[in-house]
């Protein structure tokens, strides 16, 4: 008797160890399978394409089955995103292509421009859009070459003065003026040059007319207004290139890129910014002729769109009042579900603004409060600016000039290593970002 139950002990504890193991594998097994489950969505998501910007995901979509008996709110904020997106793609895609404003063209593509360039040195505030870690290196050695102390406490200078662009390079090249270091500038056009750029005289009262020294613009600091001298340049507009690796091919609309050097004779300081004599200044933006600028928009709005699309989905869904009531956790499965999706809109919100910021620095600058969702910015309004189209040569179609950015070459206070001594460089330039630059268009009365 004492040994049949021991048996029987035995027998059962058995059993009841291999329940306890299949119960854990199965446990295990199933654990498994979602998270592979999950993973295979998540990569579903991951992978969406621009096709679907303007109908809802299919994050969206598990969403709102999911959710239908939770939050019928959500569902109806999603379709209001649904419908604004439908409205503002309707309305970008049926702006008439060229507006009144693009059918001013000029007489010859020789014909010279009268522009006014505005160059603003100092140091720009961070860009959330921009890439911080690009931002800090300039900073580092923006201060390298010129001080620690240049631009400091938000100190700026501003100088603007009026051109004219031409297609001739002779006078430049005869006389070399304007080229404070001709192998610096020459390698900045990085080509042949195809025009000038001549500073004007600035206008002067009676008063200063007997005054020889001929100045092209003024700042004031502390010690009263100072005259400034500009010397000529040459510049050289190239054509587009592709995005690689992503693109092979140029994007519709894709924007020119300009390259031109001035040079500032007499030292200038205002504040915390400040350049010694004949400092080379080289400047670079982007440049549309008007048929290339209605064509850029109409590439860049579907990647807009859809980056702000998913970034409201995003913020609806995690509203505390109106989003996803499966993360308040009273269910763990419904909250699980819930962070799951989630996660999903964060994905795919990522991937649409890292596709928008690889094309966005080459195509028409229309950020602000037009380019919200539902606030869609048309192409004729955007044609119709008089302040952004004027006459370069070229083309006789106008042009417009976007992210002027203003470079200085500076002689670098260390020496550049090479393997031999005698091969190192005594005479090292380096470009440095000191500020930005616009262009505004004048026209003769």
């Amino acid at each position: 008797s004492t040994l049949w139950m021991s048996g029987l002990w035995r027998y059962l504890d058995m059993k009841l160890h291999y329940s306890a193991c299949f119960c854990w594998r199965f446990t295990v097994a199933v654990t498994a399978i979602m998270i592979t489950r999950l993973q295979q969505e998540v990569v579903t998501a991951h992978k969406l394409s621009l096709t679907s910007t303007f109908i809802p995901s299919s994050s969206s979509l598990r969403y709102q089955h999911s959710c239908k008996n939770n939050s019928s709110s959500t569902d109806k904020s999603l379709e209001r995103i649904k419908q604004r997106d439908t409205t503002t793609h309707v309305l970008s895609s049926s702006s008439s292509p060229l507006s009144s404003s693009s059918q001013l063209t000029s007489p010859s593509p020789w014909s010279p421009g009268k522009w006014k360039i505005t160059l603003d040195f100092g140091i720009d505030e961070t860009n959330p859009d921009s890439s911080s870690l690009e931002q800090s290196e300039n900073t580092m050695q923006l201060h390298k070459l010129l001080g620690e102390n240049w631009g400091a406490e938000g100190g700026r200078l501003v100088l603007p003065f009026q051109v004219i662009i031409s297609s001739e390079t002779s006078s430049i090249d005869e006389t070399g003026r304007g080229q404070a270091n001709p192998s610096v500038a020459m390698k900045w056009l990085g080509g042949k040059p195809t025009g000038s750029i001549e500073c004007l005289p600035k206008e002067t009262s009676d008063d200063e007319s007997n005054d020889e020294i001929i100045h092209h613009a003024t700042y004031i600091n502390n010690k009263g207004e100072q005259r400034v001298q500009v010397s000529p340049g040459l510049w050289r507009n190239e054509p587009p290139t592709p995005i690689l690796p992503s693109y092979t091919k140029i994007l519709s609309g894709q924007s020119s890129s300009l390259r031109m050097y001035l040079k500032i004779v007499n030292s200038i300081e205002r504040n915390t910014i400040s350049f010694p004599e004949d400092q080379l200044l080289l400047l670079k933006s982007n440049t549309f002729r008007t048929s290339q600028f209605a064509s850029g928009i109409q590439t860049l709005l579907p990647y807009q769109y859809a980056k702000e699309q998913s970034q409201q989905v995003l913020e609806e869904q995690l509203n505390h009042e109106t989003g996803d009531r499966r993360l308040d956790g009273n269910d763990l499965l419904e909250t699980i579900g819930g962070y799951k999706d989630i996660a999903a809109l964060i994905i795919e919100r990522d991937e649409r603004r890292r596709r928008w910021k690889e094309v966005e620095g080459v195509l028409p600058k229309i950020s602000g409060p037009s380019i919200k969702i539902g606030l869609a910015a048309t192409t004729e309004q955007l044609l119709n600016d008089e302040k952004r189209w004027g006459i370069w040569p070229g083309d006789t179609e106008l042009l417009t000039v976007e992210r002027g950015v203003v470079l200085a070459a500076v002689s670098a206070k260390e020496k550049k290593q090479s393997l031999f001594p005698w091969m190192q460089d005594s005479n090292v330039e380096e470009m440095v970002v000191v500020g930005k630059w616009s262009a505004t268009p004048l026209f003769d009365e």
